[in-house]
C-alpha cells in the first residue's frame, strides 16, 4: 500500500478515539502540508479500510483494526 506523506502523518496522528479533521490537523506537524488536504486524504484512507467514519456523528474519524495494525507495524 503506497501512502502519501500526509496520509502517513494522519495515520500516525489518529487513534481509536473519534476525532474531527480539525483535531487531526492541529496535531500534525506544520510541514505536513495544507490543512485543507486532510479531508481528501481521510477519504482515501476510508476507501483503503484504514479509517472509519462515525455513522452517527458526521465528520468524526478513527482508526480501524487494519489501520492500527499498519500504524504499529509499518509506520
Amino acid at each position: 500500500m503506497n501512502l502519501t506523506p500526509l496520509q502517513q502523518s494522519i495515520l500516525l496522528t489518529l487513534t481509536t478515539e473519534w476525532q474531527s479533521p480539525a483535531q487531526i490537523s492541529g496535531q500534525l506537524p506544520k510541514e505536513s502540508g495544507n490543512p485543507t488536504d486532510i479531508n481528501p486524504s481521510l477519504q482515501s484512507l476510508l476507501r483503503e479500510g484504514l479509517v472509519q467514519s462515525n455513522p452517527v456523528v458526521v465528520g468524526l474519524y478513527r482508526l480501524t483494526t487494519l489501520g492500527t495494525t499498519l500504524k504499529t507495524t509499518e509506520l
